[in-house]
């Protein structure tokens, strides 16, 4: 989880953190202050699990659309049970998709001057998905237990820290309808790769049952037909002469579009 941090409940920079810390350094040379010094520094951190949209303006318009409505119809569903109090934009966020789908036939019928409307609708509809973004995202702040649920419910994407290590296993969705790609990090045995199979799994029910997906023998396959908005876990292990059986991993969920 990314860490951001907090004081009095607003969201601090790091130039500020790093400001408070001087300050409170300078005050702290008193050693019947230091513990006090060192509670609040620990109170200032707080990780918080936030969301993204995992798409942007660069993205190709049918698949913008396809995410857009994804989004909505996830948001007015409510399948998850977490968006009672509703997103005030949710209306105005499928206006602006519908908006920009004339738009693109317009421009598919050769009228003059669509290419800049089309432009601007697409614009608008970022505008709402935005807004939209910070409606999951307030909610996930305000349920941090709920968080990934909260996110990956409305079919955006969990914004993971970037490290230098290779998650082990990564779930996200494909450019087909029902399509989920799945990943896992490559099997090693003492700092070399080895032929391995990976064997992966999902569950629509909690992971009372699970389906088995085709084993490989690459890190990495495509989950196919997978039922859209319905809660998904995947979860893989791995197999090779050298390192044995593996457990299985611990289960990641996502909403297939």
């Amino acid at each position: 989880m990314k860490k951001i941090y907090t004081y009095i409940g607003k969201p601090m920079s790091k130039k500020e953190i790093r400001d408070l810390q001087k300050n409170l350094i300078m005050q702290s040379f008193n050693p019947h202050t230091a513990s006090g010094f060192m509670i609040l520094l620990a109170a200032v951190s707080l990780p918080v699990t936030k969301g993204k949209l995992g798409f942007g303006l660069l993205t190709a318009d049918g698949d913008f659309i396809r995410k857009s409505k994804a989004i909505h119809a996830a948001l007015l569903a409510d399948a998850g049970g977490y968006y009672t109090v509703p997103f005030a934009n949710l209306a105005a966020l499928l206006t602006a998709i519908d908006d920009f789908e004339t738009e693109i036939a317009n421009m598919d019928a050769g009228v003059l001057g669509t290419p800049g409307a089309k432009n601007v609708a697409k614009r608008k509809v970022m505008k709402y998905l935005k807004k939209a973004l910070n409606y999951i995202n307030d909610l996930a702040f305000d349920q941090q237990l709920n968080s990934v649920e909260i996110i990956t419910g409305s079919t955006m994407l969990v914004n993971m820290p970037i490290t230098k290590d290779k998650q082990d296993f990564s779930v996200k969705h494909g450019l087909s309808t029902g399509e989920v790609l799945l990943a896992a990090k490559a099997v090693k045995f003492n700092g070399k790769y080895v032929t391995s199979s990976y064997e992966w799994q999902f569950s629509i029910d909690d992971g009372r049952t699970w389906e088995n997906l085709p084993v490989t023998t690459i890190a990495k396959t495509v989950a196919e037909a997978m039922l859209p908005g319905i809660a998904t876990i995947f979860r893989k292990r791995t197999s090779s002469v050298k390192t044995g059986l593996s457990p299985w991993c611990d289960p990641m969920m996502i909403y297939p579009y």
